[in-house]
């Protein structure tokens, strides 16, 4: 046997070892494809949920501000007058069911480009009159 035929059998022929090569070539040029595409994809949603986010707060603060006035309103109402004003007492525990936060800030509450939908005011001012109605029946003052 001559020494190239032994290193051949060691080291394998050069065709053997450039399809190694090829191989372990493919299998990297796939992971970083695999990993430039992940990297693109994170990258993307990050920038996206952040430009959601900051054009997002401002309205989703304000409904959560509202909706506490109202919720709260009620919730001293039906304290005070509750026990004998059984459709007070209904009305927050409406109220309670209607403007839950999960329901207020859900994505049927907003269009495709993240505005309000007009019917939302509509829950919401349906809310403060009802409110509005309790607290002139009671006196309470509204600032």
């Amino acid at each position: 046997m001559s020494q190239s035929e032994f290193f051949d059998d060691v080291w394998g022929s050069d065709s053997e070892d450039n399809n190694v090569i090829h191989k372990d070539i493919d299998k990297l040029r796939d992971q970083h494809s695999k990993r430039g595409y992940l990297d693109g994809i994170v990258g993307s949603k990050e920038v996206n949920l952040q430009q959601g986010f900051d054009e997002g707060f401002p309205t989703g603060a304000q409904l959560g501000h509202e909706v506490g006035l109202i919720i709260g309103r009620l919730q001293g109402l039906n304290y005070l007058y509750g026990e004998t004003d059984e459709e007070l007492a209904k009305s927050f525990k409406d109220a309670t069911k209607e403007l839950k936060i999960s329901h207020v800030l859900n994505k049927h509450s907003f269009d495709e480009n993240y505005n309000l939908i007009d019917n939302f005011h509509d829950l919401v001012n349906k809310w403060k009159l009802i409110t509005q109605k309790y607290c002139e029946q009671y006196n309470v003052k509204i600032t």
